[in-house]
């Protein structure tokens, strides 16, 4: 995945280069023409002159040639009027034909481009650059290179420091989101980056108080609520004359409150904090085997130790034979798994399931299957079962039990 500096630094760049490399376009039609081709035509013309004046002194036209030749840095070649050679100077002779020859100006040979300059006598002087016509520019393209190079450097460290804010800012937000309401990042400068800085750490300050006030809502309601409801139990245990099955009842309902209470404000715990509170080494095959035996089952498989809170994942066992005891009659199985990288914990029943539509939904909070009873609890259940196994860094998942049924997996690093 690219990163934004990049792509910020590779958008300056390119619009650098591109504007560099039509610069160089533009230069190479019409610079180096007019001034490479200027200077040969500017020299023969000289020479033409010299040579009408010298035609018929041999002697003097060869050194006309030879000068030409060493100025021009060019191939000379003298035709008389007839297209017969008559003097040369230089190391490749063009070769032209008798109409060719005819003609003045620039032509196209197969050894690149030729200037012919008709003298007064019909005679013609070719004049043949060594060097092809783009080594002209040469010097400017080393030039615009090097300019791009020294502008993609300094460039490249203003890009990276913006996005490195971004960067240190991001990195503050997932902290954030991860749980650690005391999260703030650092306010560098005085741009549009800073500006969004100082607005998230006024935005974090305001949800860390928001969420303190409401954890301490929540401690001071179960205090509260729970005092009343053990004096209501109680005042039902004391009450004289009253019908057994109305007390039952009420005691019943008493500690579905209670329980609920206590669910609660362990799924509020486990939604701010940033990870198990309490980590200690744990076997899970025995942890298991303690929580089955309370529902007439035994746990299977092997005996994993994992770094982990004894307490939250006892109640994770918990919850998840709770589940399946209310939906499904009871677990039939529950194993322990794994490999070098995770530890599995593998409760299944031979119950109904869970319908195709509730299977991503049956893990958030209060949400009730549509073949749940209103016998079967409030909901928060294998919400807290989630939440446990996202604090100890695991995942939990539901799938069909082969020849009907359930299976919950939760799964550990190790």
């Amino acid at each position: 995945m690219r990163r934004l500096h990049f792509k910020f630094y590779l958008a300056i760049v390119g619009t650098l280069v591109v504007f560099l490399v039509l610069i160089a376009i533009v230069w190479h039609h019409f610079a180096p023409s007019r001034m490479a081709l200027g200077g040969i035509e500017s020299a023969a013309g000289l020479a033409g002159v010299m040579l009408d004046e010298r035609k018929h002194d041999l002697d003097g036209t060869r050194e006309v040639l030879v000068a030409l030749s060493y100025q021009a840095n060019s191939d000379v070649v003298l035709y008389d009027a007839r297209g017969t050679m008559v003097l040369n100077a230089g190391r490749r002779i063009p070769k032209l034909t008798p109409g060719q020859i005819a003609d003045s100006n620039w032509m196209m040979t197969r050894n690149g481009p030729v200037f012919n300059r008709r003298l007064a006598d019909g005679s013609h002087l070719l004049v043949h650059p060594r060097h092809r016509i783009l080594a002209y520019g040469l010097h400017l393209g080393l030039m615009l290179t090097t300019i791009a190079a020294l502008l993609a450097l300094l460039t490249y460290p203003l890009t990276r420091g913006i996005t490195a804010r971004l960067a240190r800012l991001q990195a503050g937000v997932r902290q954030f989101g991860a749980g650690n309401l005391a999260s703030r990042v650092k306010v560098e400068g005085r741009d549009e980056v800073a500006a969004l800085a100082n607005s998230f750490n006024e935005s974090a300050e305001h949800i860390e108080k928001l969420v303190r006030a409401h954890q301490l809502l929540l401690a001071n309601c179960s205090h509260e609520l729970r005092t009343p409801l053990a004096r209501l139990r109680l005042g039902v245990e004391r009450v004289p004359g009253t019908d057994p099955a109305l007390s039952a009842e009420l005691a019943r309902n008493i500690a579905e409150l209670d329980a609920l209470i206590g669910e609660m404000l362990l799924s509020s715990r486990l939604d701010v904090s940033s990870g198990v509170e309490r980590v200690e080494t744990v076997d899970l095959l025995a942890l298991a085997a303690e929580e089955a035996a309370h529902f007439d089952l035994q746990a299977s498989g092997q005996a994993l130790i994992v770094r982990a809170d004894a307490m939250l994942l006892r109640r994770l066992v918990r919850n998840l034979l709770e589940n399946a005891r209310v939906h499904a009659g009871g677990a039939t199985e529950i194993r322990i798994e794994g490999d070098a990288q995770f530890a599995r914990i593998v409760i299944e029943d031979a119950g109904q399931g869970v319908a195709y539509l509730d299977r991503d939904k049956i893990f958030e909070p209060f949400y009730r299957a549509s073949t749940a009873t209103r016998a079967s609890g409030a909901g928060l259940g294998l919400a807290i079962v989630r939440k446990i196994a996202h604090a100890h860094g695991g995942t939990v998942e539901y799938s069909p039990r082969d020849g009907g049924g359930s299976r919950f997996t939760v799964m550990l690093p190790r």
